[in-house]
């Protein structure tokens, strides 16, 4: 059995191949039945990304532009 991950603030996650990512922040997504959207950061990297479960990772040059929905 495949364990879970935690998406809290402050856990690692990996998304498809790209393993070392922490939960900064969680947008929630009410009234549009999305999927809330997740800002992460590459533990080594320190490159942005945004997540929206089923709709992919996408790399962002800001915070801000990460928690934008």
């Amino acid at each position: 059995m495949a364990s879970k991950q935690k998406w809290e603030i402050g856990q690692t996650v990996k998304v498809g191949f790209v393993s070392g990512l922490e939960v900064i922040s969680k947008v929630a997504t009410p009234g549009d039945w999305m999927p809330d959207l997740y800002v992460l950061v590459h533990v080594s990297t320190k490159r942005i990304y945004r997540f929206v479960p089923h709709n992919g990772l996408t790399r962002c040059n800001t915070l801000a532009e990460a928690a934008a929905w």
